[in-house]
């Protein structure tokens, strides 16, 4: 760290304690509990800089139902529970609907496009409707077929090389987005497009954790020459603007360019830009257009994939809870089809395994985090204005009042076996009622995303036994649950072998 560099902090910090002793105190109900923090820093020493969830989850038990942080003068709020988060950020969302600034991706990275990012308002509200009528529950069934043709594609591929599988998963999850979003055909993993949009996935998350860098907890640091961040700073902050560029104008500009020469297929981007079209050929709210459908892709192809690799993880780890999701699969399709979502609530055991994939390994164990707006007082504790609100998800997925041995996957917790049918139980606390957010500002394409991971569940488990590999000894090669560490959690590098599970299955697939 040079000299330039640390008096230019060093003046920041000072600045920021003469601002907290020289302003009026005012009267306020007390702060949420949390560990002592030290002056100034307040309690930045004490977050890891990875796996921050799980000291989030470790702090629960000692504070309470809500942690209260302060990072150099930053208010951080922890909701520890589902009910706390529901009634602050559902019963209360007018006041919890905002996003923390995220002043290095935004403002720096040029991100502020994605709607994940979006300040709570007006231009919030316009992208959120026009998105939201393609990803109603009603809406996806428009994309039912694809969805089952797609994961008959996954399913010939995997039979053909099954050591790529995960190239494969990928490929499924990008050939539903980008024909959803721009009517566009992906026919391989090698496709241009997804790896212009992979790239800008992991643009995005090239400096880490979001909310983690000094910039983005006093945006005014951003003011600084970008010199004195050093080198690698510049070129991470390049490739972030890079990435932004590629997948928001891309592929939006190339249906543009269709629907004006009357070539379009049908998709979300193509029926938008054809009722915004103004007569001289410009579109009327062309930066929304653009921004929503490459967020379409941004937010829902990495979170998509991190959950299928997770599946064939916990397939591999829990086999009966395999054999018992392949025992009901037969009993219904008797091995003569392959599943449709037709089947959905017939198969109440895949239904119950994408539950428990959710819950075993959240995929982003913070969620995203909220911003209050005004000081609000929740049971006696004050919260202030423009605090970060994070919810505590790996503390809930791990909470035995509601998920008994929670490191274990057990998808039986969710059924209900007494009747003369397994039905799903409805007094287990639903993973997916938390983690695909809350309020104004849940996941709108989550019905789409488990509609394309149901399917391909039910498509995989019906055509393949997955196990595990062996050595050259014929012993399991057991994998290791190693996750990266960026905001979409993503298990390490593993092997799984695939095996038909029987000759008419596998003439059906391909037939």
């Amino acid at each position: 760290m040079d000299a330039t560099y640390t008096t230019w902090i060093l003046a920041v910090l000072i600045a920021g304690l003469l601002y907290k002793l020289l302003a009026r105190p005012q009267s306020h109900p007390p702060y949420p509990p949390g560990p002592k923090g030290i002056p100034i820093l307040g309690n930045a020493l004490q977050l890891p800089p990875n796996k921050i969830w799980a000291t989030f989850a470790e702090w629960a038990p000692v504070y309470g139902d809500i942690t209260g942080l302060t990072v150099l003068g930053m208010k951080m709020i922890i909701l520890n529970t589902y009910e706390v988060a529901t009634d602050l950020l559902d019963k209360r969302g007018f006041n919890y609907s905002d996003r923390p600034k995220f002043a290095l991706a935004s403002e720096h990275g040029e991100w502020e496009f994605a709607l994940p990012m979006k300040s709570y308002g007006e231009l919030f509200h316009t992208q959120r409707r026009y998105l939201n009528r393609f990803l109603t529950t009603s809406a996806v069934r428009n994309y039912h077929d694809f969805m089952v043709d797609h994961a008959r594609v996954m399913g010939v591929q995997m039979l053909n090389k099954p050591e790529e599988f995960r190239r494969f998963t990928r490929m499924y999850t990008a050939s539903n987005i980008m024909k959803m979003a721009y009517g566009y055909k992906v026919t391989s993993p090698d496709d241009e497009w997804i790896k212009r949009a992979d790239n800008g996935v992991k643009s995005a998350e090239v400096f880490g954790t979001s909310a983690a860098h000094p910039i983005d907890i006093w945006p005014i640091l951003g003011k600084l020459p970008y010199w004195v961040w050093g080198r690698d700073f510049i070129r991470k902050l390049n490739i972030m603007k890079a990435g932004a560029e590629s997948v928001r104008h891309g592929p939006y500009f190339s249906v543009k360019d269709q629907v004006l020469s009357g070539t379009a297929v049908p998709s979300m981007t193509s029926t938008l830009i054809e009722e915004h079209l103004l007569p001289d050929g410009t579109v009327r709210d062309e930066d929304s257009l653009a921004s929503i459908a490459a967020t379409t892709y941004i937010a829902g192809a990495d979170t998509t994939v991190s959950a299928l690799d997770t599946f064939f993880l916990a397939m591999m780890l829990f086999p009966d809870a395999q054999r018992a999701a392949q025992r009901e699969i037969d009993n219904v399709l008797h091995q003569e089809r392959l599943p449709t979502l037709e089947d959905k609530d017939a198969l109440p055991h895949i239904q119950a395994i994408m539950k428990e994939v959710i819950r075993w390994n959240p995929i982003i164990p913070t969620g995203l985090p909220h911003a209050s707006m005004e000081d609000d007082e929740y049971k006696g504790l004050f919260i202030p204005a423009k605090s970060m609100i994070f919810v505590n998800v790996w503390g809930l997925v791990r909470d035995p009042k509601h998920y008994p041995s929670p490191d274990e996957f057990n998808p039986e917790r969710y059924i209900d076996s007494s009747g003369p049918k397994p039905i799903l139980r409805k007094d287990v606390q639903d993973p997916e009622d938390y983690t695909f957010g809350f309020g104004r500002r849940v996941c709108p394409g989550r019905h789409f995303a488990t509609t394309g991971l149901w399917i391909a569940m039910a498509t995989i488990l019906t055509v393949f036994e997955i196990s595990m590999p062996l050595d050259e000894d014929g012993n399991p090669i057991t994998p290791t649950l190693e996750f990266g560490i960026g905001t979409v959690r993503h298990p390490g590098p593993f092997k799984c072998k695939l095996t038909p599970r029987s000759d008419n299955i596998k003439s059906l697939l391909t037939g």
